[in-house]
């Protein structure tokens, strides 16, 4: 270790700490990476871990790392960060556990159902409502929907949302009793608006199926084809 100390500079441990933080790399990656290096704990949360170890050895790095990363920018999850996570948790590298761990390090207010934190909302709404509402009853088939979902190239992001929440059995019949509820008074918008804005953080005017919605008013029987695309089953 003691050959390998003057190599190590208080960037090493930032790339690491932002590299875990960002998705690029799980917690067993980092783990064995710094195997020679640092001492094994399976319980501190990565980025503390990490920052532990950079202090001991170094009590300058500290404030180098906290100057680094206390801005959120290059510090949250990404979309690539997200699938290399969910590869991971299908081929048993990860566990859920693990997963969520990654995913809620960054924890907001719970009136806040999205903070705009993050570039990509649709991660952003993974992180901070998808997942943690869900984890527990998710199977291996409907996170492979969700990595699918992530993999595809997004054509808009409020549809992704949308798409990740019709996963959920329970949230595809809200999702069809609130729409079905609209057809049959489209006058009045406030059930409607009250479940997308506490679902999606959006309203009748900015949710993306409206027109398809509109168009249908006569044809109530063609809200399941509704539920189907909003769903992104062709991905």
């Amino acid at each position: 270790m003691k050959d390998k100390l003057p190599y190590i500079t208080s960037t090493y441990f930032i790339s690491l700490i932002k590299s875990y933080l960002q998705g690029h790399k799980t917690k067993p990656e980092i783990l064995a990476e710094t195997a020679d290096l640092l001492p094994v704990t399976a319980h501190k949360e990565v980025s503390q871990f990490l920052t532990a170890a950079a202090h001991q050895m170094n009590d300058a790095f500290y404030a180098d790392i906290v100057d680094s990363i206390q801005h959120t920018s290059g510090t949250v999850p990404t979309r690539k960060g997200l699938i290399h996570h969910l590869e991971a948790l299908l081929s048993k590298q990860i566990s859920i556990q693990e997963l969520l761990d990654w995913a809620t390090w960054y924890t907001i207010e719970e009136d806040q159902l999205s903070a705009g934190i993050m570039d990509d909302f649709a991660v952003e709404y993974f992180c901070f409502d998808f997942l943690p509402a869900h984890y527990e009853e998710l199977t291996d088939a409907q996170f492979t929907q969700v990595l699918q979902l992530f993999r595809a190239t997004p054509e808009n992001t409020l549809k992704e949302k949308i798409a990740l929440a019709l996963i959920i059995e329970k949230e595809r019949q809200h999702f069809l009793y609130f729409l079905r509820s609209f057809l049959e008074q489209p006058q009045h918008t406030d059930a409607l608006n009250t479940y997308l804005m506490a679902k999606f953080g959006m309203d009748h005017r900015s949710f993306p199926y409206i027109q398809e919605l509109m168009s249908i008013q006569t044809q109530p029987e063609k809200l399941e084809a509704l539920l189907e695309k909003a769903r992104l089953s062709a991905v």
